[in-house]
């Protein structure tokens, strides 16, 4: 049970909550219960850093019950800015855990295939990163960086996943998998359970319709527009809003596919990657993974950059002329090959077996 009272004075604070400790108080020895005081805590949420430390004067049964800054209430951890950098902390290291369950199942040369990997993440880690976003995610301090250190461990998941080098640019990896970034995601789901509050009997539903507060409080899903989409007015009977919930999320993944700018290797947005290519084992996909980005151990400009002791040429090892990349996979005088990156027709199939013939040095087979 919690219990909550808001007033710019502490002293008002605590003579409004102590008549309800009371009463609970009361209740639990009518019904032959027992309520601690040293299991109970309290907690003083204020924008103020000199009243960080202030000690709240609230008793149980004449116990005072500790003050403490990091309460945890449903699994999701608040402090007094709220800004929830307790929160982000305790969900890095759980999600960090379940990471290592993803390096347990593959590698670059075995294990199980991307889209294993991609399941497994969603369905193990994802939801610990997204736990309850649609109350922190509004109100969660940009400029401590909370949801880009969120974004580092899904990072971490899409490169098992792919295969890709570390230093592989983080917008390949979304292209790669099909997932949206964080905070991409955290917009959708705040949007949809906005619109899910537009039923009428919906208990937050009175929250749309709130007038604002006297003074500049935490943001919320209800109160910043900016942050989630616009709700159409007639959207408030259950079919009304679900056709709305999809709207949205077409919305959403088409604004984010427009920002993505042009592969660098197509200079266009890449086609859908094709199924078929499933059926190639795991060592094979991680290479052209890799090779699609440009960022490849195969390749001479890749190995030169990050090791140009070892490799101090990024020229072709078989014509020495140009640099060892991927489109020169494709025009090496020393490989004779009339297949581009963009092959219309069967899109990413060709594509990909474009790819292999350049650094397998043998025909493809599909076509």
């Amino acid at each position: 049970m919690n219990t909550l009272s808001s007033h710019q004075k502490i002293n008002i604070i605590e003579q409004r909550l102590q008549p309800y400790l009371n009463d609970i108080h009361t209740w639990t020895q009518q019904n032959n219960l027992q309520l601690n005081a040293d299991k109970s805590t309290a907690t003083l949420f204020t924008p103020d850093p000199a009243e960080y430390n202030t000690e709240i004067n609230l008793t149980i049964n004449n116990d005072k019950i500790p003050t403490i800054k990091n309460p945890k209430i449903l699994g999701l951890t608040l402090d007094p800015k709220l800004n929830f950098s307790e929160h982000t902390k305790i969900t890095k290291t759980k999600a960090d855990k379940s990471i290592n369950l993803l390096k347990a199942l593959t590698t670059t040369k075995w294990g199980k295939q991307k889209e294993t990997i991609i399941s497994t993440y969603k369905t193990i880690t994802r939801p610990i990163l997204e736990y309850a976003s649609t109350i922190w995610s509004p109100i969660t301090d940009k400029h401590l960086n909370h949801t880009q250190t969120l974004q580092t461990i899904q990072n971490k998941a899409l490169r098992i996943a792919t295969g890709c080098v570390s230093s592989t640019n983080t917008q390949h990896l979304h292209q790669e998998t099909n997932i949206l970034p964080i905070e991409t995601h955290l917009r959708l789901h705040a949007s949809q359970y906005r619109a899910k509050c537009q039923e009428l009997n919906h208990p937050l539903n009175h929250l749309l319709t709130e007038n604002p507060p006297p003074r500049k409080m935490k943001e919320t899903i209800f109160n910043n527009t900016n942050y989630t989409t616009n709700i159409p007015p007639n959207a408030t009977t259950p079919d009304t809003i679900k056709q709305h919930m999809k709207t949205t999320h077409t919305q959403i993944v088409t604004n984010h596919i427009k920002t993505i700018p042009p592969n660098k290797i197509l200079n266009a947005h890449p086609p859908e990657i094709s199924q078929n290519e499933e059926l190639l084992d795991r060592k094979t996909r991680c290479t052209l993974a890799q090779l699609r980005t440009g960022k490849s151990p195969f390749l001479n400009t890749y190995l030169n950059t990050i090791n140009p002791t070892t490799y101090p040429s990024p020229n072709c090892p078989l014509c020495q002329q140009h640099k060892h990349t991927t489109q020169h996979l494709f025009n090496c005088p020393k490989i004779s090959t009339t297949l581009t990156p963009w092959i219309c027709g069967s899109p990413r199939l060709r594509w990909r077996s474009c790819w292999r013939r350049g650094w397998s040095g043998w025909a493809p087979n599909h076509r």
